[in-house]
């Protein structure tokens, strides 16, 4: 049995590393991700044109303030050689001259529409009054997803309003301000007792870079395994269609046909995962993240791609098996392909509180677990082992399991042509013997 198992495995393995596909899919991934980096970082800096924004305001004193801090952020926002860094604010003062409200509003928002400003700013003078109902500051853009410059506005108008209204109050604004100042935390990892018998220095944690290593381990299991186990539902109806299976079967039985296309899909992960993973070390070796790598944590991510690509391989199967054209397998992926991402949709919740009982339940559930227990692992201290027991355990089950109804599918659903199997006739030949 195990002889014409490796065989098929074998041919499996050839078949996709020696396509150009394989080789399209290899470099597909890095170049997206690289390419995605690049132009978000350049579409970042490239931001370097000029927002003109009338300021319309009735406080006497917001305006000539907002006047100054534009061309303090617009010398900040150039460089040495007078190239733009960012982007620079241009404030315009509007005197409202005796029109009213909507009808200042019209003429602006025609300006605006006219691109001959980006937006445009009221501020009322009751906003500097210390008690009573404060109105809000209006900011008017056909923009507004842009946020540079209402984040900037709102930091301006923010500090000079406190700061006028401490004036009014009595007070000094800038002792007020050295009084309100915020206070600082850092992030600090546990103390050990050394071997010498002296504690050791808590070193400051990055959060950014601790939540970095589990989301880039999770995410490199799914883009894995959604690069192989979808490729076995064509492998099976491209042989279904072409009659090879038929041949096929008159050797091997199903099962062994079966096993065969799962374990080549899995070497052909396993080759992968070697190839991104070493390319992810040599890079983070040259960036100086290697001191985030947790190498505790490679032998649960080749188990768990292991048993991602079966479980989900299987299914991808029996659905190939149970359809007879790439179209009406379409229909039939889409409940397996939302089995298959519903747990990258809820990663963060989980990578935010790890040890909720929401976490800990959903890293238990075979179909998520592969993903959302590595996750959990990953970020420091970790689940209890006998949640990771638990949740290896369930997830095999499932896998032998899914493995058993897609053989029983397969055997069946080889041989029909013409037709595709629905739902509840999947469910028979699962329960038939």
């Amino acid at each position: 049995m195990m002889p014409k198992i490796l065989i098929i495995a074998v041919a499996e393995f050839e078949q996709a590393v020696r396509s150009k596909a394989f080789l399209i899919g290899l470099l597909a991934l890095p170049l997206l991700m690289g390419a995605a980096f690049v132009v978000q970082a350049y579409g970042a800096r490239r931001d370097t044109s000029e927002r003109r924004v009338a300021i319309v305001e009735h406080t006497g004193v917001v305006g000539g303030h907002l006047i100054d801090a534009a061309r303090a952020h617009n010398a900040e926002s150039t460089s040495s050689t007078g190239q733009r860094t960012g982007p620079h604010f241009l404030p315009q003062l509007v005197d409202p001259a005796g029109r009213g409200d909507e009808d200042l509003r019209l003429e602006l928002s025609d300006r605006v529409r006219r691109e001959e400003l980006f937006a445009f700013v009221e501020v009322p003078a009751a906003v500097l009054d210390v008690r009573g109902e404060r109105p809000r500051v209006q900011y008017f853009t056909e923009y507004p997803t842009y946020e540079p410059l209402p984040d900037w506005l709102r930091t301006e108008v923010g500090q000079l309003v406190a700061d006028q209204r401490v004036v009014r109050s009595g007070g000094d604004p800038v002792a007020m301000r050295a009084l309100l100042a915020p206070v600082s935390m850092d992030r600090k990892s546990l103390v050990v007792r050394t071997p010498d018998g002296r504690v050791s220095i808590a070193e400051k944690v990055d959060v950014l870079r601790a939540f970095a290593m589990p989301a880039i381990a999770m995410f490199l299991l799914f883009a894995l395994v959604m690069s192989s186990a979808p490729q076995l539902l064509n492998s099976v109806i491209e042989e279904k269609t072409s009659r090879i299976s038929e041949v096929l079967l008159g050797s091997v039985t199903a099962f062994q046909l079966m096993l065969g296309k799962l374990l080549g899909s899995v070497a052909v992960t396993l080759v992968l995962a070697v190839i991104y993973v070493g390319g992810g070390l040599l890079l983070a070796a040259q960036a100086d993240y290697v001191g985030l790598i947790r190498w505790g944590l490679v032998p649960w991510f080749a188990l768990f791609l292991v048993i991602a690509v079966v479980l989900f391989g299987s299914m991808f199967i029996a659905i190939g098996a149970a359809c007879s054209e790439v179209k009406d397998a379409q229909g039939m992926m889409t409940p397996a392909m939302l089995v298959s991402m519903f747990p990258i949709f809820l990663w963060l919740n989980v990578a935010q509180n790890p040890d909720s009982a929401f976490s800990v339940w959903l890293s238990l559930f075979p179909f998520a677990a592969p993903y959302l227990m590595l996750l959990r692992i990953a970020i420091p201290p970790g689940p209890p082992a006998w949640q990771i027991v638990l949740s290896v355990l369930g997830a095999l089950l499932a896998t032998g399991a899914m493995v058993f109804a897609a053989g029983r599918i397969l055997r069946v659903g080889l041989l029909m042509q013409g037709k595709t199997a629905s739902y509840r006739e999947m469910a028979r030949w699962i329960t038939t013997r």
